[in-house]
């Protein structure tokens, strides 16, 4: 009988050591699979430069306060030498200010904004920049054409404010940002 105690607490013993194992081993997994993680990050910084460049024309003529806009990164942006952002990532904007090019020789004027980029894990990232541009003002040109035309050199209009497509701007994130990035 003493021998059947002792076997059925051994038995117990191993069961309990069993679980216990069953429960520490994927404890320790999971904790290196996270301290993997951890090594696999990287911190885009708020401030952080890089370029973008237009992908359609824009312009004060037809384009609208509020219109969407289009933008391609240039080149990979990189965070110790690992590409955080792919060039080619589509960049979100929207046209900030349109105003069409008026009589009297006054220029047009737009300005755009742009917003958001994705990183290379598909997290949506904050940008900063403004890049405005005035149209030809041709005011000069409308004073001197009301001394030698009289009344009617107030017809003379201003040239519309274009941007071109691949044009640069300079863009900042505007906000930090933790990107995981693929072995």
């Amino acid at each position: 009988m003493q021998k059947t105690m002792r076997s059925s607490r051994l038995f117990q013993t191993v069961v309990m050591l069993l679980v216990l194992v069953s429960f520490i081993i994927p404890g320790i997994a999971q904790h290196q699979q996270d301290s993997s993680k951890t090594e696999n990050l990287k911190v885009v910084p708020d401030g952080m430069e890089f370029t973008v460049v237009t992908v359609d024309e824009i312009s004060s003529k037809t384009a609208a306060e509020g219109d969407p806009l289009t933008f391609k990164v240039a080149e990979d942006v990189k965070v110790d030498g690992l590409t955080v952002i792919a060039k080619g990532t589509l960049v979100k904007g929207t046209v900030a200010q349109a105003k069409k090019a008026g009589m009297m020789g006054r220029g047009g004027t737009l300005g755009i904004r742009v917003e958001s980029a994705t990183t290379i894990d598909n997290q949506k990232l904050k940008l900063r920049s403004t890049k405005g541009k005035e149209g030809d003002d041709k005011t000069g040109t409308t004073v001197a054409l009301v001394v030698l035309f009289g009344p009617l050199g107030f017809l003379k209009k201003g040239k519309n404010a274009v941007i071109k497509p691949g044009t640069e701007i300079k863009v900042y994130t505007d906000e930090e940002k933790r990107v995981a990035i693929a072995n």
